[in-house]
């Protein structure tokens, strides 16, 4: 974060301070009225914290008068292997003096100056309007990785007719600042396998595939979960699924979760064939993948309580680019053979 903070990346742009708190706090007020899914960050000091704990950068254009006419943010957590993107936001009433050219030097520096540090940059794009996708992909050259179903609930984006509090399904998407290491991805043999394939596929990872038959056991141990995640904000926990024992918990499914997401590392064949049908029968299906430098890439799973309703509202997302809407069509495909 400090190489980040060096240098304002671009004419237009700095970085955010604790004075800069009240023009945020307008800005998300003026895009999201009170529906904002984190209310902390209305309140005086939210984001203040966030910045002062490393949490969260923000970075800004602001016109003379001092409003803030967009936002963007990157999280961290120390320890990982990559940043998440989000907190994207701009006055609906006002264009930015940014140009095209400036934003594609923007995260050119960006980009350049995170692959230092870490592999990855993620973020859960809105499905809610197609400007944020063509966004991410043309200037954070970023590439869908999978879905969220239902990630958000209630949220009304303000100039946006199709932002009218419905659930937002996010499409999940990577910017692979650094080459993935060369190792072999498992994946589950099968119509969900070929679907997780094409993923890999778009991020030029076809040649790593490798398909494992499962193997359907009658298991009478518990899942050993180990947490990874929790936003109590969405009430979304990622835990992963490290194995099977007589400690481990009788059911998969998370007590306090919305959006439910076990990680299942796809660096051993046998933990793939063994774990994919135990997921499934739980109510878990693949939403996507997760890349890492350090650690397995995993396989990510959702928990869907009514696949025949999840395909419904999914079909309704609005969708950027070939690879966007084929990404959505198989996941649907797949789902509504589930129900």
């Amino acid at each position: 974060m400090d190489d980040l903070r060096a240098a304002n990346p671009s004419e237009h742009t700095r970085w955010l301070a604790e004075p800069d708190e009240p023009a945020f706090r307008e800005l998300l007020h003026a895009r999201y009225a009170e529906t904002y899914s984190y209310p902390f960050l209305y309140e005086p000091g939210g984001a203040v914290r966030l910045w002062r704990d490393g949490a969260l950068l923000s970075l800004g254009e602001f016109d003379a008068r001092g409003a803030l006419l967009w936002h963007t943010g990157l999280w961290s957590k120390p320890g990982r292997d990559s940043l998440d993107s989000g907190l994207s936001v701009a006055l609906p009433s006002r264009r930015t003096l940014m140009g095209r050219a400036e934003h594609e030097a923007l995260w050119g520096s960006l980009l350049d100056r995170l692959g230092r540090w870490v592999g990855f940059l993620h973020q859960n794009t809105s499905t809610l309007h197609v400007m944020a996708q063509r966004y991410a992909s043309r200037f954070m050259r970023a590439r869908p990785m999978g879905l969220v179903v239902n990630y958000t609930r209630g949220e009304t984006v303000i100039g946006v007719e199709e932002g009218s509090g419905v659930p937002m399904q996010a499409l999940a998407m990577t910017t692979v600042l650094a080459p993935p290491p060369p190792r072999r991805r498992y994946l589950p043999q099968g119509p969900w396998g070929e679907w997780l394939a094409s993923i890999l596929a778009g991020v030029g990872l076809a040649e790593s595939v490798a398909f494992t038959p499962l193997e359907h056991r009658a298991w009478t141990e518990g899942a050993v979960l180990r947490p990874l995640d929790w936003n109590a904000s969405l009430r979304l926990e990622r835990r992963g699924l490290v194995g099977f024992s007589a400690e481990g918990t009788p059911a998969l499914t998370s007590e306090r979760a919305r959006v439910d997401l076990i990680h299942l590392p796809m660096g051993e064949p046998q933990r793939v064939a063994e774990g994919t049908p135990v997921l499934l029968a739980a109510g878990f299906l693949p939403t996507g993948i997760r890349l890492h430098q350090r650690e397995p890439d995993e396989l990510v799973f959702q928990y869907v309580a009514d696949p025949r309703a999840a395909c419904e509202v999914v079909s309704r997302a609005r969708l950027d680019g070939a690879g966007a809407r084929e990404l959505f069509a198989g996941w649907m495909e797949r789902c509504a053979r589930t129900s």
